[in-house]
């Protein structure tokens, strides 16, 4: 009976540091891009993600809700760039995403030639 309970703590204590010990999960940052004026979506904007925590940039077009989402993101400070032809580009600075969070970024984009 000794020897099934050090198997059973054994295998609850390994269930454990499995479940809760997992370090550098990955993070998302997802969000709504509208016309600042309309606030209808808008469709093919593109969102350029830059960090310190990986090399080169991810990108990521949104759909016709006006929607984007980039999965996968390790932990760290990111920049945020949102372009659309006739609109103009808004680049948002130090945005921290954590391990494991799911961080929602919404943008109201401005036309050209306007301001907000």
């Amino acid at each position: 009976m000794r020897s099934k309970n050090v198997w059973l703590f054994i295998a609850t204590a390994f269930f454990f540091l499995t479940v809760f010990g997992r370090q550098n999960s990955a993070g998302i940052i997802t969000g709504i891009v509208k016309d600042a004026k309309t606030k209808s979506p808008i469709t093919e904007a593109v969102i350029t993600l830059s960090s310190n925590a990986f090399k080169g940039q991810k990108f990521a077009v949104t759909d016709s809700s006006g929607t984007y989402k980039i999965n996968n993101l390790p932990a760290g400070n990111y920049t945020i760039i949102f372009e659309m032809e006739g609109y103009q580009k808004f680049v948002r600075d130090s945005v921290t995403l954590q391990d494991g969070m799911s961080l929602g970024v919404n943008y109201d984009m401005v036309k050209e030639g306007k301001s907000s």
